[in-house]
C-alpha cells in the first residue's frame, strides 16, 4: 500500500494541523482534541467529498460540540455515578453529565491540545494527563499515532501510568458516507460482527448485562439499512432515540468489527480493531445542536467508537471481558483500529 504524503501547517493560532494525502484518501488532523476535521473519500464516480460531520470552522472545535471527531478519554463513554472503586479505594470523578461522567469529564482528552509531530510516516500526537484529571488516579502518558496508506487510516494508541487507573481511549468520528451536508444516515447499510450487545437504562447507563442480539433490532450481523431499525417500537431504541449502544465484537485479536455502505454513492467503510466493543451511535440528538448558526440533523451521522466496555470499572462481569480496562504501572496499554474506505466495483 502507498504511504501518505504528510504536510504540517498552521491550522489556527492555538494549534497545528496535518494533512495526510494519498491518491485514494485525504485526511486532515489538528492538535486540538486530536481531532480529524475531514476525511475526503471518492464515490464510485471518483468525486471526492468529506465523509465526516463536524464544526463548520476550526474555531467551532474550541467551543461546545458533541465530541465531533476527537479523541476521547481518560475513559470513553459513561461512568455511572461518576465514581468507581479500585484496589479498595473509591474515586470520585467529575460529573459533567450529573450525576455521571461522560468521556473523562469537562477536560476530557477531546478538548485538550495534543502535541503533534510527523514521525516515521505518521502523525504522532502526545498528551500528558496529570493525576487527578477528571478525578482519575495516576499520571497517564498517552500517544496516538495516525497513519494513512492508500485507502486505510490507522489509529494506534499507547499509554503508561504511574498508578493504577481505568483507561479506555477511542476516536469519536461522525461518519456520513454520502458527503452531503444535511442528509441523514438512514439510508446507510450497517453490519456489526456482534452476537451480543450491552443494554442500557433510561439514563443510558450500563445494566451490567450481555444480551444476545437474536430476534432483536440489534442483530446487525447481516447488513441492514439503518432506517429500517431506528424507528422500531423497541424499548432500548426508544430510550436512546436510536442506537447508542455497545456491541460485543465476536472473536479476539484484530478482526472486522463493523462495515458501512452508502448505496447511492457506492462508498463503504470497514472498521477493524483489537478492542472488545464498538459503540454504535446514530446521532440521535444532533438536532439539539448548532454551530456558527448551522443546524444539525437528527441521525445526520453515525459513530463507531471502538473501546473497552462503558462503566467496566463498576461491573466485574464487564472487566472479565475487558482485561485491559485497568492499566497498572509497568504495563503499556495499547489499542489499534483501522478505517478502510472503498467504493463499489473497486
Amino acid at each position: 500500500m502507498t504511504a501518505a504524503q504528510i504536510d504540517s501547517f498552521n491550522a489556527h493560532p492555538e494549534f497545528q494541523g496535518f494533512r495526510l494525502t494519498t491518491a485514494e484518501l485525504r485526511v486532515t488532523i489538528v492538535e486540538h482534541g486530536g481531532t480529524v476535521t475531514s476525511i475526503e473519500a471518492p464515490d464510485q464516480g471518483g468525486t471526492f467529498a468529506n465523509v465526516l460531520l463536524g464544526c463548520p470552522t476550526l474555531d467551532g472545535y474550541l467551543g461546545r460540540h458533541p465530541h465531533f471527531n476527537c479523541l476521547v478519554g481518560r475513559y470513553a463513554n459513561r461512568i455511572a455515578g461518576a465514581r468507581f472503586e479500585l484496589d479498595g479505594e473509591v474515586y470520585e470523578l467529575e460529573a459533567n453529565i450529573p450525576p455521571h461522567q461522560l468521556h473523562g469529564g469537562r477536560r476530557g482528552f477531546g478538548v485538550r491540545r495534543w502535541r503533534g509531530a510527523v514521525e516515521d510516516e505518521a502523525v504522532v500526537l502526545r498528551l500528558t494527563s496529570e493525576a487527578g484529571d477528571g478525578g482519575y488516579p495516576g499520571t497517564l502518558e498517552v500517544t496516538a499515532r495516525y497513519s494513512l496508506a492508500s485507502n486505510r487510516l490507522s489509529l494506534d494508541f499507547e499509554a503508561t501510568t504511574d498508578a493504577p487507573t481505568p483507561v479506555s481511549l477511542t476516536s469519536h468520528g461522525y461518519f456520513n458516507l454520502s458527503g452531503a451536508p444535511g442528509s441523514t444516515v438512514e439510508d446507510h447499510e450497517v453490519a456489526i460482527a456482534a452476537s451480543r450487545y450491552l443494554p442500557v437504562s433510561e439514563e443510558l447507563l450500563q445494566l451490567g448485562e450481555l444480551q444476545v442480539v437474536n430476534d432483536t433490532p440489534f442483530d446487525l450481523r447481516q447488513a441492514v439499512a439503518l432506517g429500517e431499525r431506528l424507528f422500531l417500537n423497541d424499548a432500548q431504541l426508544l430510550r436512546a432515540g436510536g442506537f447508542d449502544h455497545t456491541f460485543v465484537i465476536d472473536g479476539r485479536g484484530t478482526r472486522e468489527a463493523a462495515r458501512v455502505r452508502h448505496p447511492a454513492s457506492g462508498r463503504s467503510l470497514a472498521v477493524h480493531t483489537d478492542q472488545p466493543g464498538v459503540q454504535l451511535y446514530t446521532g440521535n440528538t444532533l438536532d439539539d445542536f448548532s454551530a456558527a448558526g448551522v443546524p444539525y440533523t437528527r441521525h445526520g451521522a453515525l459513530c463507531l467508537e471502538t473501546q473497552q466496555f462503558p462503566d467496566a470499572p463498576n461491573h466485574a462481569l464487564y472487566l472479565g471481558h475487558c482485561p485491559h480496562a485497568i492499566l497498572r504501572p509497568g504495563e503499556v496499554w495499547r489499542a489499534s483500529t483501522t478505517f478502510t474506505f472503498d467504493t463499489d466495483g473497486s
